[in-house]
């Protein structure tokens, strides 16, 4: 392994991890955000369209 691996090992650790997770809430809850307006408003709509036009939807009433 080459030095820069080493230091790079050394200095993962999980309580360093859990600190970046932290320092990125904002961003994580944001992206969160939008993923599910995007399920709930684009592509949930859409495979409902494609369900009801196959004849699935009747399932979801």
């Amino acid at each position: 392994m080459s030095d820069d691996g080493q230091t790079a090992a050394a200095r993962w650790s999980v309580k360093s991890e859990l600190r970046a997770v932290a320092r990125d809430k904002p961003l994580l809850l944001v992206l969160a955000a939008i993923l599910c307006l995007y399920c709930a408003f684009i592509a949930g709509p859409i495979v409902y369209a494609v369900l009801a036009i196959n004849g699935i939807a009747d399932f979801f009433k």
